[in-house]
């Protein structure tokens, strides 16, 4: 299966964009667009919660992907009633969904989507995008390739490949964004599977996750790591060490 694919010919349902741009417009000014939740990896990044982790929209935490059985619509969805109509239109579980938007001059820094934010159809989890507003100097790069997207038209994009996306237009990207369990409604969305493709997603689900969880336990080490060396004693010995060693060296 493609990383990107244009779903909106598959979906039952047409998105007016018309009347997502008015409710959107509509909260503009409300103080519930949150900032990433990680701020080392956007900047001028923001977000408006529409289903979370128990309808919470106290905060940027409020964004974290958790058991979607426990995921529920916000309060503000019954201010966008034209947003609830989509929702509705999508039969399956429902993850986080946000409306997001990236001021001009913002980006989101190279990084790729694992364990369980992991957003790509071998791991039954899968990240929908519907452009609301963009601009033509949108750079959205996903696994090396130069992505566009059109307002008003269905995406998915496999987020478990490396990607990064940079607005250097004049206006805010706004993009309606789904996080979605893959159930048979949506696998009716989603172009029919190869034997050999169904095969591939099976070992993936099996193998990648140790992969992820290796990279995690060294990536956790190494903090842990440099948290307790940083200022302790030991440093200040090796330091000395390495500078006596550099003075002999240079005496040489």
């Amino acid at each position: 299966m493609d990383i990107f694919l244009d779903l909106t010919d598959r979906f039952p349902f047409r998105f007016d964009v018309d009347r997502m741009r008015a409710e959107v417009q509509a909260v503009q000014s409300d103080p519930l667009w949150f900032e990433h939740y990680d701020p080392t990896l956007s900047r001028g990044w923001k977000a408006m919660p529409l289903v979370s982790h128990h309808g919470r929209m106290d905060g940027p935490e409020s964004q974290r992907w958790g058991d979607v059985a426990e995921f529920r619509r916000t309060p503000i969805v019954n201010r966008m009633p034209y947003f609830r109509t989509i929702l509705d239109a999508f039969k399956c579980p429902q993850g986080r969904v946000r409306v997001l938007k990236l001021m001009p001059g913002a980006g989101i820094d190279m990084h790729r989507d694992v364990a369980e934010e992991a957003a790509g159809f071998a791991y039954n989890k899968v990240r929908l995008h519907v452009p609301v507003r963009t601009n033509d100097q949108v750079v959205f790069h996903l696994g090396g390739r130069l992505i566009r997207m059109a307002p008003g038209r269905l995406y998915y994009c496999d987020f478990t490949k490396p990607h990064f996306v940079r607005n250097d237009g004049p206006t805010p990207r706004i993009h309606l964004v789904l996080d979605l369990v893959v159930n048979d409604f949506l696998r009716g969305v989603f172009p029919p599977t190869t034997a050999a493709e169904r095969v591939g997603h099976w070992v993936k689900r099996q193998t990648v996750p140790w992969y992820w969880a290796a990279l995690s336990a060294r990536t956790a080490a190494r903090r842990r790591f440099w948290k307790t060396y940083n200022g302790s004693v030991v440093q200040t010995v090796a330091r000395r060490v390495r500078g006596r060693g550099e003075v002999v060296g240079a005496g040489r």
